[in-house]
Parts: C-alpha cells; sequence; structure tokens
C-alpha cells in the first residue's frame, strides 16, 4: 500500500483501476470490499487525515453483516457499546415502549444495534488498506471535477493542469451532501431542507443514573422538546431541535445548551459538555446513482434526516451494492447493466426504505395533535407487546427488509453477462417482488402484478404465447411441465415471459435440478422457480434438501406446494434465505399479509378450477 500527500507527478499512463472519491465509512468500506476482491483501488481524501468530528454512530444489523464479510465487525463490536434495543419515552420521559432486537435472532447473526463512532471504522479499515499492496490512500487531495470518458472516466486534482490527474475505469464518489462529482456531472439534487436545525450536544454525564432501564437509543415524543438520547463509548449524545425564531450563536451558547440539558433530567450541578454543533437536515436523492462509469453513493447520492440511524448504514449498503456492480463488470459482465442495475436499487432503498421512514419518524415525533400522540403511543406500546408486530417493525426499523431486498435485486440483475436487449417481464416481475407478496391468480382472475398459467393447460409455442402475453399488461408465470427445459426457455424469452416453473411432480428432484440448472445456464431474463411437489406431505429435512438443491442449480424463487402454516413457513424460510418462496393455496387457508412478508413468500399462486 502507498500513502501519499499532495500531487505527484501525473501523466497520460496513469490509470488506476478505480478510484473512489471519499475516505468516509462509505468510501472505506468500499475500498476494502474492492481490494479484498483482488481489484486495485485508490481512494482520494480532501483532508489531511481522516476525519475525526462526531458524526454517526449506530451500526444497523446489516452493516454489521457487510463488515463481519470483510473482517472488521470484530474491532467494530470491541471498541463500541452493544444496544440489545431501543425505546421511546413520552413527554415526563416515561417509558412508552421498548424495542427487543432480540426477535431478530433468527434472522441475523446480528440482533442488537452497535453503538460507536463512524471515525472508529474508517480508522479500523485504514490499518487493514495499509496491508494491501494494490490500494493507494491519497490525502491532501480535492477532487475538483470528474469528466465521463468512453469506457471511462477522467478524475482532475487542483493544480495538475489541464490533463487529468487520474483515467480510472471506474469512479465511485463517497464525498460528501457537497459532492464536487455529483456537481461537476450536473447531477440534480432534489427535494427539501427542513425548516428546524438540529442541535448536538455531547456530555459525559451519564444518563443510566436518571432513568430505569434507559436503552441506549432512547426517542423522546415530546411536541415541545422532541429529541433523542444516544450513549456512544465515550460520551452521551442529545439532539435537539431548534426553533426558526432562534439564532445559531444564541443555540450554541453555553447558557442555552445548559438550559437544553436541564430540560432532559433536572441536575444540581452543570452538565459537563464536550462538544456541540449544530446542522441542518435536508431530505435529498441525486437525480441518478450512475452515470457512464461513475457511480454515486453515500451522502453524496442522498441525505435525510437522522431520525433512526440510516444514514451512514444506507451509505455502506450503498459501498456494498457498488462494489457488487463493478466486480461484475469487471468479471466480464455488461457494464451499463451494472450501472443501471445499481442505480434503480439503491435508488428505490433511498427513496422507498430510508427517506420514507425517517420522515415518518420526523412526523410521529413532533405530533401535535393530542389525539393522535396518544394513538401512536398506544399502538407503539402494542407493537411492543406483540412478538410477531414487534419483529415485523424490527425488520424495517433495523434495515434488514431494506438490505435483503437491495441484495437480491442486485443479484437479479447483475445475474446475466449478457445485456437485455430490452426491458422484459423478467426483471418486472423480480423488481415487483420488493420485500412484500405478491397474489397471482391463474388466467383470466388475476388483478395483481402477475398470472400464473399452468403448463398442462397451454399449447407449448411462442404464437401462443405471444397471444396470451399481448391479452394481459403484467407479467405472465407459466408452468413448464412436459417439456424440455431449454426449449420452456426459449419459447418463453421469445414470448416475453416472466418467469417459468419446473417442479418435480411425476420426476425426481435430481430430473427436476439438472432442469433448473440447464433453464438458469442459458436464461437471460425470464426467471427460473423451482417448485417441490406436495410439500406440505413431506419432512422439513427433506424439503430444505430439495430447496437447497434447487437455489445451486439458479432457481430464484423456491416453490413449496401446499405449505400454507406460518410457523413451518418461518422455519423453512430461515433454512432457505437466499431467495422468496412460493406457496400454493386457496386464500382462505393463506396466512396474513404480515406473516407471509416475515417467512419470505414473495409470491402466492391460486389456482383456478379451470381455464
Amino acid at each position: 500500500m502507498t500513502a501519499q500527500k499532495g500531487a505527484p507527478e501525473m501523466n497520460e499512463e496513469s490509470h488506476p483501476t478505480i478510484v473512489i472519491v471519499g475516505m468516509g465509512p462509505v468510501g472505506m468500506t468500499a475500498a476494502l470490499s474492492l481490494a479484498r476482491r483482488g481489484i486495485p483501488v485508490t481512494v482520494l481524501e480532501a483532508g489531511d487525515d481522516l476525519a475525526t468530528e462526531s458524526r454517526a454512530s449506530t451500526f444497523h444489523p446489516p452493516s454489521l453483516q457487510i463488515l463481519d464479510d470483510l473482517g472488521v465487525a470484530d474491532e467494530v463490536i470491541a471498541t463500541g457499546l452493544k444496544a440489545p434495543g431501543f425505546q421511546y419515552r413520552g413527554h415526563d420521559r416515561e417509558l412508552i415502549a421498548h424495542l427487543d432486537m432480540s426477535l431478530l435472532a433468527d434472522y441475523t447473526n446480528f440482533p442488537f444495534r452497535i453503538q460507536n463512532e463512524q471515525g472508529t471504522l474508517t480508522r479500523i479499515i485504514r490499518r487493514h488498506l495499509e496491508q494491501m499492496d494494490h490500494v493507494t490512500l491519497r490525502f491532501g487531495a480535492p477532487v475538483e471535477r470528474v469528466e465521463m470518458g468512453r469506457d471511462c472516466a477522467y478524475v482532475y486534482l487542483p493544480g495538475d493542469g489541464r490533463a487529468p490527474s487520474y483515467r480510472a475505469d471506474w469512479v465511485l464518489a463517497a464525498d460528501g451532501a457537497g459532492s464536487a462529482v455529483r456537481q461537476s456531472l450536473g447531477i440534480a439534487f432534489e427535494g427539501v431542507t427542513y425548516p428546524e436545525r438540529f442541535l448536538v450536544a455531547s456530555t459525559t454525564h451519564d444518563f443510566l443514573e436518571d432513568f430505569d432501564n434507559l436503552a441506549y437509543v432512547s426517542y423522546v415524543y415530546d411536541p415541545e422538546d422532541w429529541g433523542v438520547l444516544l450513549r456512544t463509548p465515550t460520551h452521551w449524545r442529545v439532539l435537539f431541535p431548534i426553533g426558526e425564531d432562534e439564532s445559531d450563536e444564541v443555540a450554541l451558547s453555553p447558557e442555552r445548551i445548559e438550559e437544553r440539558l436541564q430540560g432532559v433530567i433536572a441536575l444540581d450541578e452543570p452538565y459537563p459538555v464536550v462538544h456541540s454543533t449544530i446542522y441542518r437536515v435536508h431530505q435529498r436523492l441525486a437525480a441518478t446513482f450512475g452515470l457512464g462509469r461513475i457511480l454515486l453513493a453515500g451522502d453524496a447520492a442522498h441525505i435525510n434526516n437522522p431520525l433512526g440511524g440510516m444514514g451512514m448504514n444506507s451509505g455502506i449498503h450503498d459501498a456494498h451494492a457498488a462494489a457488487e456492480a463493478i466486480a461484475f463488470a469487471f468479471e466480464g459482465g455488461d457494464a451499463e447493466r451494472a450501472v443501471s442495475t445499481y442505480a434503480r436499487v439503491r435508488y428505490d432503498a433511498a427513496a422507498v426504505d430510508v427517506q420514507v421512514n425517517t420522515q415518518k419518524n420526523y412526523e410521529e415525533m413532533r405530533e401535535r395533535d393530542e389525539r393522535e400522540r396518544a394513538g401512536r403511543k398506544q399502538e407503539m406500546a402494542e407493537v411492543a407487546a406483540d412478538e410477531e408486530r414487534c419483529r415485523a417493525y424490527l425488520m424495517g426499523a433495523s434495515m434488514l427488509s431494506s438490505f435483503e431486498t437491495s441484495r437480491r435485486r442486485m443479484r437479479r440483475g447483475l445475474s446475466p453477462v449478457r445485456a437485455a436487449e430490452r426491458r422484459p417481464a423478467g426483471q418486472m416481475l423480480s423488481d415487483a417482488v420488493r420485500g412484500k407478496t405478491l397474489h397471482v391468480a391463474t388466467l383470466g382472475e388475476a388483478e395483481g402484478a402477475a398470472i400464473y398459467l399452468p403448463a398442462g393447460r397451454v399449447v407449448w409455442a411462442t404464437d401462443h404465447l405471444v397471444g396470451v402475453v399481448d391479452s394481459i399488461e403484467q407479467p405472465l408465470i407459466v408452468g413448464a411441465a412436459g417439456i424440455a427445459a431449454d426449449e420452456a426457455i426459449a419459447i418463453a424469452e421469445r414470448a416475453g415471459v416472466g418467469a417459468v416453473e419446473f417442479s418435480n411432480a411425476g420426476t425426481t428432484a435430481s430430473d427436476t435440478s439438472a432442469a433448473i440448472a440447464l433453464a438458469h445456464g442459458i436464461r437471460r431474463d425470464v426467471l427460473v422457480i423451482g417448485t417441490i411437489a406436495d410439500a406440505a406431505d413431506l419432512a422439513d429435512d427433506t424439503i430444505i434438501a430439495t430447496g437447497r438443491e434447487y437455489i445451486d442449480a439458479g432457481a430464484d424463487f423456491i416453490g413449496l406446494h401446499g405449505v400454507t402454516d406460518p410457523a413451518r413457513l418461518n422455519m423453512l424460510r430461515r433454512a432457505l434465505p437466499e431467495v422468496p418462496l412460493a406457496i400454493w393455496g386457496a386464500p382462505e387457508a393463506l396466512p396474513s399479509s404480515r406473516q407471509l412478508a416475515l417467512a419470505g413468500v414473495g409470491l402466492t399462486l391460486v389456482p383456478a378450477a379451470a381455464i
């Protein structure tokens, strides 16, 4: 590894494989992920060293999983504080609800949050990168602009003249909300700025002495003085809103900070304050997260309010997905597909899973209507008391649902090496199954996003299927019994079918697995469903072994014929977590939508008596 400061001599032959702009948690996570794949990386940082100021401090379970895969989670956990749950408290700081994250133990190896400063993570990763010969860390290197070239990108630093400082195969911009990369590309950064500013005051006073069973992360519902209490390894961090009529000078004055802290809990002596800052809060999204060979990640791509601790975490998830996209292209995959998949999937995650949730948190915490506030308090108390509802809530709050959806969509989008000629039904169907259950009926009865057509009732001819596809608006799912896998896929691709189902009904699981493998190997876009016939009558071990065989062969869904018991579905989902499940059954026999979603059921298929 070479560490550089200042501007080295550049020339036209300077061609690092990847340039990452920014050494925050997003840029450093991406650098380590690519470097561990053996891909040369140059990381540029505008400052003379890693940032040390107090910023994000919460690591959610999927972020810990990413860091664990990179070999650094143990160090982050060892230097941080484990938060096994979080709380909502009321106007008088009374406990409204305690959300116990141990309920997620069946879904993650990290059923907790870790409270640790983001600067700790970047320093840990730096130590690992410094041991790698194919990594260059360059400080004092602010990027002035980037330009798109043909199959490359040009990076310009101040003082390097008119010639580009770097010619890179790929550039990942992780240079924050004021991203020079994004601005130089002319990518719009649309959204709103909140009327409030936030004051963050850090104190070494231990609030654990003042509250019974106070969690390390506690949200205070109070229309006049709502806020957040966060414990870090060295201090408590308290977040307050600042009114529009209060100046920054007044809000940051020691007297005003003392007044705000005394409002949390009154002390006989002044609070020991070690740090305070003010920042404005925005909800903004870049118009696109990818352009040419340049990807945007973290705050360069999206910013949101901090309620819920999703900002840094979603950026780490961006880094994980960006590394996958770049690695896919390096391994021979279509570069345009890599960019479009990353941009679409991570934009959706930021818009749907992060900004919607953080805006909801913001509105609920500052709600002034007493009836609405009372209703929300009651709802949260009921959620905390009901394991199933609490688990569903935690799947969203912990970002597990968001990350699993993103990971599945990235894998699906990057699976073919060749780019599809058009945006076909298979991709539409994959995108429709986004952390929810899609209810599918047989031809003629469908009102949802797909139609299931059993193979025994259809003539396998391209013209016939094209006619069926043209007569409906949504993707078609077709059963492939009685036809060779290669022929079924070829016809389905030409006809624009969304998915083809292969079942072991009337044959063996091994033969079905072979058909799935053949279909997976030649398909360009159509999804492959591997169905276990009469699964309701089989032993769990048999289902798991068969499902594992189908997944290894390349199935995008595992079909479980006749299995509708929620507890059994949950168990099977945990045993086969890589792909969504598809189940058959009459509507009255199916579990609730919430139970289906928790069990990872992506499709429910309701067969008709006749077509």
